[in-house]
């Protein structure tokens, strides 16, 4: 951990070049830490953080800038969690509320547009079924070919998800023990309920049918597959405005990025050992997969309605503003709960 001092130069570069995407001076830092200390102290002190790998600089300017460990230890350490303090923005966001016409859906489209606008962010909204509440009503096999057949799986949703087998790799027999025994273990319960039946299921499929783990892990990657994700994007233009995209070639990847990303592998992997929902997620710079130092991530996910799932996700360079992207997505989650009757964990 750094000391206070160190905290307050660090927290204070951060807030500077967020605004002015300057390299920030010592002359500078001492204006806006307001501490009784000399400018040496502030070099000193900066150098530190330089040696420790919160501050860059970049190329001979004197003033320095936040790494990604800096604008890391900056969101984990040195936000403050204060509710949104835009009067103007609030009410355009509880107004959405009164629409009692529309559903959540909608609703979340419209303020992550709003957010979109007044952070000068991209905002992606994506949806999908929240598969796990699904209960398994039925599972059949269909022969199709000599060599080929089918096994499908009918959801409460009216959802059907099916799997073509090569019978050289799962005979007919095979199968057929396989659906006994999934359809014996869960038949009318909840998806979620899934990977606690295969501890059943394993050691008896093990025993009866060749190629048991194959056929296992395909009947249960089938059962939870969700190829119902939709996507909405917001706010393209604001990537346009930003120096840090503009070479042409970056900004295709990051949109190629946004375009293939689905937010909620990295909200799943973030969280894996906390299940909590609602938890905001960032990543930062070189915490992103690939060549995308340059840019930033701030999202959450959540439940909304009739078995579905959301994920925002606001996107833009590094030096985004961290604080206030997340107390955003905060009170767009807020807004969700009133919404649903319900609240969320923090």
């Amino acid at each position: 951990m750094l000391s206070q001092r160190q905290e307050k130069i660090l927290k204070a570069i951060v807030k500077e070049f967020i605004k002015t995407v300057q390299p920030v001076g010592s002359k500078r830092i001492l204006e806006l830490i307001e501490m009784p200390i000399s400018s040496a102290t502030v070099r000193n002190e900066a150098s530190a953080l330089e040696e420790y790998g919160f501050l860059e600089k970049q190329h001979t300017s004197s003033g320095r800038v936040p790494s990604t460990k800096g604008y890391r230890y900056y969101v984990d350490y040195l936000m403050k969690n204060k509710t949104v303090n835009n009067a103007d923005l609030k009410k355009q966001l509880e107004n959405l509320m009164d629409f009692r016409t529309h559903n959540i859906e909608k609703i979340i489209d419209q303020a992550t547009n709003i957010i979109s606008e007044m952070t000068e962010l991209t905002a992606i909204v994506s949806m999908k079924d929240l598969v796990e509440e699904n209960v398994l009503k039925k599972i059949d096999l269909i022969p199709l070919t000599q060599t080929t057949a089918s096994v499908i799986f009918i959801l409460s949703n009216g959802n059907i998800h099916k799997k073509v087998f090569n019978l050289e790799n799962a005979s007919l027999n095979d199968l057929a023990i396989a659906i006994k025994l999934f359809s014996d273990n869960l038949l009318d319960q909840k998806l979620s309920y899934v990977k606690q039946a295969v501890t059943v299921i394993q050691p008896e499929l093990q025993i009866a049918v060749r190629n048991y783990e194959y056929i296992l892990q395909s009947f249960v990657n089938t059962i939870l597959e969700n190829d119902n994700e939709t996507k909405e994007t917001y706010g393209i233009k604001y990537m346009l405005e930003k120096p840090e995209f503009s070479n042409t070639e970056k900004l295709k990847a990051v949109i190629q990025l946004m375009e293939n990303m689905s937010p909620f592998d990295w909200y799943d992997i973030r969280y894996s050992s906390n299940k909590q929902k609602n938890k905001i997620a960032t990543k930062i710079g070189e915490e992103n997969d690939g060549d995308f130092a340059d840019i930033g991530m701030v999202g959450t996910e959540f439940a909304t309605s009739n078995g579905k799932k959301a994920a925002i996700t606001l996107v833009g360079p590094k030096r985004m503003d961290y604080d206030q992207a997340t107390q955003l997505v905060e009170w767009l989650i807020d807004l969700v709960g009133l919404k649903l009757g319900g609240k969320h964990e923090k």
